[in-house]
Order: structure tokens, then sequence, then C-alpha cells
């Protein structure tokens, strides 16, 4: 077994013991798993990331004021626009194409859930500050992980004394686990300490677009 598919089997079955303890993967409320991984651990796996990008990888810029992402491949241009306004870095299905760890793991995971679409995975990056995409919804399940940083969430939708619940707020810490269902509202912030976050989404049982 090589290095990568060890750390593919590693990600993987931790990741699938949380979505089938938590009820699988047409759960309705999230679950949030602290201290899944050891942050030294995750620091040892490489990412396609900042200096680490590879010239074709596009790299999104999001924000709440658009529909559509605005996308890069020339490292300069990204640092340039992200300068003129910090927004959301976000590095769209990097496992394409790639026989890497995350590539990996998103195709046992395709296969372990009988995803009709292929699983993706992408990475999102922020600093303080940083514009994010605003209250949203996605249309896949969800399978996050903390990969660096922190990040606090706002899931849920509703307000005291409605039928609905209230939204909760999680805080995610390197190594954490969140589980996010398909269509929940949620939106991010990254908090001032430590002052950045990265997080890899792996995103199941998408929708046909």
């Amino acid at each position: 077994m090589t290095p990568a598919q060890e750390q593919a089997a590693r990600i993987t079955g931790a990741l699938w013991q949380a979505i089938r303890s938590s009820g699988g993967i047409r759960i309705k409320q999230y679950r949030h798993y602290p201290a899944v991984f050891g942050p030294l651990w995750l620091e040892s796996l490489s990412l396609p990331i900042g200096d680490d990008k590879p010239a074709v990888q596009p790299v999104a810029l999001i924000d709440n004021r658009h529909s559509a992402f605005e996308r890069h491949r020339d490292a300069a241009m990204l640092r340039e626009e992200y300068q003129r306004r910090p927004r959301t870095k976000v590095y769209e299905d990097i496992g394409h194409e790639s026989d890497a760890w995350y590539a990996l793991t998103a195709g046992y995971l395709t296969r372990l859930s009988r995803s009709g679409l292929h699983v993706t995975c992408s990475v999102f990056e922020n600093k303080h500050g940083d514009e994010t995409f605003g209250a949203h919804q996605d249309t896949w399940f969800g399978a996050v992980i903390m990969f660096a940083g922190a990040k606090e969430w706002t899931l849920g939708e509703g307000l005291p004394g409605e039928t609905e619940p209230a939204p909760r707020k999680v805080t995610t810490y390197t190594g954490d686990v969140l589980l996010i269902p398909k269509n929940l509202p949620h939106s991010v912030r990254t908090p001032e300490d430590p002052g950045f976050s990265v997080h890899l989404a792996f995103a199941i049982d998408r929708d046909q677009l």
C-alpha cells in the first residue's frame, strides 16, 4: 500500500465511521465530532494550495455579492485580486485527475455512499475579516475536516419559539469533523484567534445540475 493509499484509508475510515454513527447521509441535523484527527498528523499531509497550487488548478474568490464565482489560475492575479478585496479562497475539486490521498478518499467515499455523482473534495481558505459566501445551503451532504486554524459555523434556521429550531453555533478546530446535511442553511466566519482557517469539504450525494 502506498503512503497516499494509507492516508486515504485512514481519512475515509474515520469519516465513514462518523457518517454511519450519525445516521448516514440522509440526516437532517448537523453532527460535530471534535479531535477526530491529530493536528500534527494533518500537518504532515500535502494539499495543493498556496505556493503548492498547480498552475492548472483554478481558485475561486467568493463572497455574498455575486452569484458567480471569480476564478483565477494565475497566482499573481489571484494575490492581486485577493489583496484588493479579501474574500474566501476555494480550491475546487482538488482531486480531479489525481492519485493523491484526497482524490483517493473522494473515490472511496463515492463507492461507500453509492453516490450517483463522484464525490468531490474542495479546500476553503479564510483569514479573519475575509468576506464569505454568507448564509446559504448546499445541494450535497458535506463531510468537513478542519485542516488548520478555527472556524465558527452558524447552522440551521428559525427563531426561538417558532416551529423551526433556532440556529446553532459551532466552532471547529484543527482535527474536527463536521457533517452538514444537504440543504441545511449555514454561514461561516473565521475568528480573530487564531485568525485563519483551512477546511476540506467532501461533497457527497450531489444533486444533478
